[in-house]
């Protein structure tokens, strides 16, 4: 079948725009910079999205004509920010480059799109987050099993880190727990099959700063084909527990793409790493928030229990620990082995220190050996790999300094295999000193390059003297071509006779032979002339031409030498790349640990008892983070033990500021730590195993989604008893406090209820509703506590223990003192208190009742009691007598009469 003819518009394109098109074509979704001599530049659509993104100057081709074509350009040097700043803004740019040099071919240039970069495909390291993963994600969906909900389906979710050649995939049960992960992982970019819309919708409101991509089908069949393309592994049926196929299928559609947006270039992914989500602590992206784990309230890292926890010194162990926290174990055996690794560390500190110095060396062996793999390293690059490489040896000798026998008890649970080929399983804490330290890469390296070799290959000057025989020569010419010049000219005088021969260069003669007049006759016949001068003669010769050569083109041959000698070195690199990395994960894993041990020591953590039985037991509990931000010493610690087969339920009362919500923070993040196999602030901890951890703490709106504080708690407390197990921690704090006080109360009086009754998890659920301390009652299950506080006149000094019992009341008026209310407002607030207190009349002449428990004790479950009925005529003589009575003047016989005369008038 032969081709359509060329379009009419086509015909009057000229050859470099037809390239254009054909350029574009091939990525028409992506912004195509088109290399043009020492410029990028962007045409029709392109240019005018770029001119407004950038603010660049909006210019045209053909100005003037009817085809006239909008235009914007960027050097060519400084093109990295601005293909950075598309990316960050959600684009995909696609770079065409001149395959030739312009000046040494005729014609129009080749050109050919070489790499296309998405957000989540970047791989520059100024433009990574060195202590993160930088994810692409990818989403399928297969039907659930038969006998599940209508619409009911199971996801198949793969993240890829391009940057480090990690590819996982996990099948995961329902779009809650889908969104969940994607919550956990905050890729850059996600790719989802057809038919996924409403998934996508409610990803955009989880990761809002992730750019989502409807991708073509991938059908199944494609998909093993797919993985052996990029020589990857598949996930073994066994591997899963089921529906393998779905987490391939989305495995093999990031791959798919990453193979598009780089052509001719490898891959850096040797396998798919199975994730099964049951086997870790749920943590949803409201529990990350709640919780600050990784991010403050203000969206900062200074706050977060990441940042107080967090002693690593090199990017990969900083990206593990990241993805250990939040994606703790729920393998008691796993946790115990990390466990094992810290406390090795913490009991050789002289082993620790000598790593970490170590360590502090290293760089980012991984994400420098994907360059490599992917032919991007610069010089600067390998200098860092070199210097990472020099670095590992001492590392090595500071862990093989630990006892053998200690290292190879830690060394029970999985070995390095979870990290050959470059998987990206996190490994087990493994401190087998048997590591290859690639020591014939790290020889060339250290042989090959300068100290400091330049950013870039064009700069040149990126070997060492002595390297390269063939690359010496052109740099001893280049520097040193006026002597050898000088040298040959005393060479030919000496040769010929002539005194008066002298070597000379003119810039249009080039470099010549002159001879005066008087020695003509000395001249031999392997001279060759070139030009008569009144004084004499010009020649040149074989060797003084061949010399001409080497000197002029001897900086141009140097950088050509050192682009050659660069391109092979970093291929050297690749083909070792898959030993640097799993080298630089045993690093991490030694960072991890190490800087775990590290904070433990510094701030007396405790190892944790991690069991499979129902109670968290902490004694003298700590929070990482108010107790680090804390003037030394001022943290007051507090036992807490929630036990399924005992008091599983706490309602925590209290005044505000008093440490409610501290407490419960502090118990879910001493799980976290203690699942992910750290040390916890505490004295002692035991931790039966949770699989998630469910949250609703503070308040706020969410006015893009149209909601109120309100209906944001409500949806985050049904998502809580929706996905709430028994082995679940739960903590609530004012649940109901957002609508009216009735309505409020029995949200929460229901709550706590189901929690109770139904889930039977171990949950703490702060609140002011003192009415809840009634739960109590019902049984061993629930039990009242509350943080204490003292007034000092009209001063409440907060005393942040722990107490059981529900408090008496919640010195709301002395918390408004201390927060600079108005005194006027205050005394009326106590008079009103005071009040509501005695059930006397409010202003108007409504009957009042305190909500809670007065002073009396007396639970009044009425915020409004119903106002009395007017009393009877022998009850207003009753309260008249009583009224009129001089008490300071009664005596015990009158006291006796005036009872007596009482009764008469009540007619008793």
């Amino acid at each position: 079948m032969s081709a359509p003819a060329p379009s009419a518009a086509r015909k009057k394109l000229t050859p470099v725009m037809r390239q254009y098109e054909d350029a574009k074509a091939v990525h028409p979704d992506a912004i195509l910079f088109f290399r043009m001599g020492d410029f990028y530049e962007m045409f029709n659509e392109d240019a005018v999205l770029v001119s407004r993104a950038l603010n660049l100057t909006l210019t045209s081709r053909n100005k003037g004509e009817p085809e006239e074509v909008p235009m914007a350009g960027v050097p060519h040097h400084a093109a990295h920010g601005y293909v950075a700043r598309l990316v960050a803004l959600g684009h995909k740019v696609s770079i065409c480059e001149q395959l030739g040099d312009p000046s040494k071919i005729k014609g129009l240039v080749p050109r050919q799109v070489v790499r296309v970069i998405t957000p989540g495909l970047v791989t520059e390291s100024e433009h990574l987050d060195a202590r993160a993963n930088h994810y692409l994600a990818a989403v399928d969906a297969v039907a659930a099993a038969p006998g599940a909900p209508p619409g009911r389906a199971m996801y198949g979710l793969s993240l890829l880190d391009f940057s480090t050649g990690e590819l996982s995939a996990a099948v995961l049960p329902d779009a809650a727990t889908l969104l969940a992960e994607l919550a956990r992982a905050e890729p850059r970019e996600v790719l989802f099959g057809k038919g996924l819309d409403d998934v996508r919708a409610a990803a955009s409101a989880v990761i809002p700063q992730a750019a989502l991509r409807e991708d073509d089908d991938l059908e199944d069949a494609h998909v093993a084909a797919t993985l052996d393309e990029a020589a990857a592994e598949p996930i073994a049926a066994q591997a899963l527990t089921e529906h393998p196929l779905v987490a391939n299928r989305a495995a093999a559609r990031a791959l798919r793409f990453a193979r598009r947006c780089s052509p001719g270039a490898r891959v850096p992914v040797r396998r798919v790493a199975p994730q099964e989500a049951s086997g870790t602590l749920r943590i949803d992206e409201t529990a990350q928030v709640h919780l600050e784990l990784v991010r403050a309230a203000d969206g900062g890292r200074r706050g977060s229990l990441l940042d107080v926890i967090d002693a690593t010194v090199t990017p990969a162990g900083a990206r593990l620990l990241r993805r250990r926290l939040l994606a703790p174990l729920t393998d008691i055996g796993a946790i115990r082995r990390r466990l094992d690794a810290v406390e090795l560390f913490v009991t050789h500190p002289r082993a620790r220190t000598d790593l970490r110095d170590a360590l502090g060396g290293i760089g980012d062996l991984e994400r420098l050996a994907v360059r490599a793999l992917l032919g991007e390293a610069t010089p600067r690059d390998l200098g860092a790999l070199r210097d990472g490489l020099a670095a590992a040896p001492a590392a090595i000798t500071a862990v093989r300094s630990i006892p053998a026998a200690e290292r190879a008890f830690v060394d029970g649970g999985p070995s390095s295999e979870s990290y050959e080929g470059g998987g990206g399983v996190d490994g087990d804490g493994v401190l087998g000193a048997d590591v290859d330290p690639v020591g014939e890469l790290l020889e060339e390296l250290a042989s090959a390059l300068i100290e400091r070799p330049p950013p870039h290959a064009r700069e040149g000057g990126i070997f060492r003297e002595g390297y390269d025989a063939e690359l010496d020569e052109s740099r001893a010419l280049e520097k040193s071509g006026t002597e050898l010049i000088v040298a040959l000219e005393a060479k030919l005088r000496a040769q010929t006779g002539a005194s008066s021969l002298r070597v000379r260069y003119t810039r249009v003669f080039g470099w010549y032979i002159e001879v005066t007049r008087t020695h003509l006759s000395k001249v031999p016949d392997t001279f060759r002339r070139k030009q008569t001068v009144a004084t004499g003669e010009r020649y040149t010769s074989d060797e003084l031409d061949e010399l001409a050569d080497k000197i002029e083109h001897a900086g141009a041959r140097a950088l050509e030498r050192e682009t050659a000698l660069f391109s092979r070195l970093v291929s050297r690199v690749a083909e070792a790349s898959d030993r640097v990395r799993v080298l630089a994960r045993r690093l991490a894993e030694w960072d991890v640990a190490s800087a775990l041990a590290d904070v433990a020591h510094r701030y007396d953590y405790a190892r944790p008892h991690i069991t499979l039985g129902d109670a968290i037991a902490i004694q003298s509990g700590r929070h990482p983070v108010v107790e680090r931000h804390a003037a030394a010493g001022n943290f007051v610690p507090n036992d807490t033990t929630l036990d399924l087969s005992g008091e599983r339920l706490w309602l925590i009362t209290g005044p505000n500021m008093a440490g409610k919500s501290t407490l419960m923070r502090q118990v879910a993040l001493i799980v976290v730590l203690a699942q992910l196999g750290s040390y916890v602030p505490a004295r002692a901890a035991e931790v039966g195993v949770v699989d998630r951890i469910l949250s609703r703490v503070g308040a706020s709106d969410n006015v893009a989604r149209g909601e109120s504080t309100f209906m944001v708690e409500m949806r985050e407390t049904a998502t809580i008893l929706r996905e709430a197990t028994r082995r679940s921690l739960v903590i609530l704090d004012e649940i109901g406090r957002g609508t009216s006080t009735y309505d409020g109360l029995a949200i929460a009086w229901a709550v706590a209820e189901h929690l109770h009754d139904v889930v039977g998890c171990r949950a703490m659920f702060a609140t002011h509703y003192h009415e809840l301390t009634e739960l109590a009652r019902r049984g061993p299950g629930v039990a009242n506590h509350s943080v204490s506080a003292r007034e000092h006149g009209d001063d409440v000094i907060f005393l942040h223990k722990l107490e059981a019992g529900p408090a008496s009341r919640s010195y709301g008026v002395a918390v408004a003192r201390l927060a600079g209310v108005p005194e006027g407002v205050l005394a009326r607030a106590k008079a009103i208190l005071g009040t509501l207190e005695g059930g006397a009349a409010l202003p108007g002449g409504k009957h009042a009742s305190l909500r809670g428990r007065s002073r009396t004790g007396a639970i009044q479950l009425d915020l409004f009691a119903a106002p009395p009925p007017a009393p009877s005529a022998e009850q207003a003589a009753v309260l008249d007598t009583v009224r009129a009575v001089d008490i300071d003047r009664l005596t015990p016989l009158d006291a006796l009469q005036l009872v007596v005369k009482l009764k008469g008038l009540l007619g008793s």
